[in-house]
């Protein structure tokens, strides 16, 4: 086990199972589990690069199983649809529009679903594109690090429905996103990945995040969600 301290972060190189034992306070997982998709990518060229050939995530060869998960008290599970017969009743679901209209003749999803626990409300929509290098906002035209990354506007705006949280745990951290938007909202972050590569990018994405100006504060994590980009 590797353990690198970032600024309010603290993240973990290893098994998140083998970290859950000695977590300490949490007050909400957010996160973009394997789903037991047997999710791979093929091949992408980038100026002669290839990208994500034959990627495979660690973990997706099997059925996710959230009950670990589920004791902590707000749980957010990007990719819920897949494994919705094992959640309990209530709760909402978030939608991500990442074609936002251009997504004819795609082969893969025009959306992402993502489940919040709690009381029963409405269920939201966030749209951003997020198509290749054909994206809006900060990333657009930057490459992905991570085969099912998110962009990091959509997780604040995940987080914006979390209210009075302070510790956010992501225990299938991949590249940090979760963790850089932790950072812009001025929260602290609990992060864990299995795969080095991964990790590794993390590290690195997470402490630019910190030189960078602080845009928010802890109160932007209260803002309400009908002044976000929602349907």
């Amino acid at each position: 086990m590797r353990v690198e301290h970032i600024g309010d972060a603290t993240l973990y190189l290893a098994d998140c199972m083998e970290v859950l034992p000695i977590l300490g306070k949490v007050d909400a997982v957010v996160t973009d589990p394997p789903y037991g998709i047997k999710y791979s990518h093929g091949k992408a060229k980038i100026k002669h690069a290839t990208i994500f050939q034959n990627i495979h995530i660690l973990g997706d060869d099997k059925p996710f199983d959230p009950s670990p998960w589920l004791k902590f008290p707000v749980c957010l599970f990007w990719g819920a649809n897949h494994f919705a017969n094992k959640l309990p009743d209530g709760g909402r679901w978030l939608v991500w529009d990442k074609r936002c209209g251009t997504g004819d003749g795609k082969s893969q999803s025009d959306v992402e679903i993502a489940w919040l626990s709690g009381d029963r409300k409405a269920d939201r929509i966030y749209r951003q594109l997020w198509d290749g290098f054909n994206k809006t906002g900060e990333e657009r035209g930057i490459p992905r690090v991570h085969p099912t990354q998110k962009p990091v506007a959509l997780m604040q705006w995940c987080l914006s429905f979390i209210h009075n949280a302070e510790i956010i745990l992501d225990p299938f951290m991949g590249s940090g996103t979760t963790g850089v938007a932790c950072v812009n909202l001025g929260l602290k972050f609990i992060g864990i990945e299995i795969d080095e590569k991964y990790f590794n990018i993390a590290c690195k994405r997470i402490k630019e995040a910190y030189s960078q100006p602080m845009l928010f504060d802890k109160q932007t994590i209260n803002v309400k969600p009908q002044d976000l980009e929602i349907d």
